[in-house]
């Protein structure tokens, strides 16, 4: 059993076409029109209309609400119309196995699950973020919908927290995921041994890599 990557990345906008705008004009990403087409995308979660973006071995999908009252809408509401990150989906290629052993080790579901397909982890026992668990699909995009070759992939997704315990008991302990500790740093200031960087704000850094991404 394993969780085995960032199968994708929910994000929560109020403009579909402003969202493809920045995405594929900045980003040099393209809509999979196979499994999103354009111009109307497809229905989504909790009533949203959605399009997804490839980005190397995962793929953003852009979720706009069509109500006001849904949680996404809420969360967009929340942001001044901004919108932002809403979620994180995780590929596992044994359901029941990982999700036995989240709950084993802490975490809880919310909602009740089917047994097999996608669903999320209880946020008051995943440090408040919105988790999705979804079974491995060994999603492959048509090279056709990779985009211009500008962005290739994920590099990492940074994730605030209030301590580094925290950070390994739900990461570490709860999803199984190995820490790399040799990307450890800022635990005692900066180290005059690293060129400064952009990560060089006064925190303390851990990384969990998956797949071809890094948390």
């Amino acid at each position: 059993m394993a969780i085995t990557r960032v199968h994708h990345v929910g994000l929560v906008n109020g403009d579909l076409d402003h969202a493809r705008h920045i995405l594929v004009e900045g980003f040099g990403l393209a809509v999979d029109e196979h499994r999103t087409p354009l111009p109307g995308g497809r229905q989504g979660y909790d009533g949203t209309t959605i399009l997804e973006f490839p980005i190397g071995e995962l793929f953003y999908e852009v979720a706009k609400p069509n109500d006001s009252e849904s949680e996404p809408a809420k969360y967009l509401a929340s942001t001044n119309g901004r919108g932002g990150m809403y979620y994180i989906s995780l590929a596992s290629n044994d359901m029941k196995a990982d999700i036995k052993g989240i709950v084993d080790r802490g975490g809880k579901l919310q909602g009740d699950w089917d047994g097999a397909g996608s669903v999320f982890i209880d946020p008051t026992t995943s440090l408040g973020l919105r988790v999705q668990i979804t079974p491995e699909d060994n999603y492959f995009v048509h090279p056709y919908f990779k985009g211009n070759g500008t962005c290739t992939g994920l590099a990492h997704i940074g994730i605030a927290a209030r301590s580094p315990e925290e950070s390994r008991q739900f990461w570490g302990h709860v999803l199984g995921l190995q820490e790399d500790k040799t990307e450890e740093r800022g635990k005692d200031g900066p180290d005059p041994k690293r060129a400064p960087s952009a990560a060089d704000d006064p925190v303390h850094l851990l990384e969990f890599p998956l797949g071809g991404t890094v948390i």
